[in-house]
């Protein structure tokens, strides 16, 4: 499911994410995130969405660097951005490829390919936004009303 976002809903200010990290396009990064970002997620008391948000970081992250990042030289970066309030939690992740994911057809004998279904399951709503410049986009997701959610 690919929707527009909802314009200010999440942020405490313009451009104040609770949580941000830049780091290496490499597998070795992507368990890293996760445990920051569920750790900042638990510290502000949203215990009840921080497994599925560390699912949806881990998926994101992943086809970023897998898929996001191939073709370009080592050293190029990725973000992870995430805001929150007590009506939306928003994640974004930037790669710097243009091309858009794409969910895969389905196929019970494929042990890879389903980040994204599991993406648009767990998230109220999730997109791709591409930078005007064409140099990237941003994967984002979104979760209403976090902390009544129940894992």
């Amino acid at each position: 499911m690919i929707t527009p976002p909802l314009d200010g809903v999440s942020k405490r200010g313009a451009d104040e994410p609770q949580f941000e990290a830049s780091f290496p396009a490499e597998r070795m990064a992507i368990s890293r995130v996760r445990r920051q970002l569920r750790a900042r997620l638990e510290e502000d008391g949203l215990e009840s969405v921080a497994d599925d948000v560390a699912v949806i970081c881990t998926e994101l992250v992943a086809n970023a660097v897998l898929h996001g990042c191939l073709g370009f030289p080592p050293g190029v970066t990725l973000k992870v951005t995430a805001v929150w309030s007590d009506v939306q939690l928003r994640l974004g992740v930037r790669d710097p490829s243009g091309v858009r994911p794409r969910e895969q057809e389905f196929s019970a004998s494929r042990t890879s390919g389903r980040g994204l279904r599991l993406v648009d399951e767990l998230s109220d709503r999730w997109g791709v936004q591409t930078d005007p410049s064409g140099s990237g986009k941003t994967v984002w997701t979104e979760l209403d009303y976090p902390r009544r959610r129940a894992s």
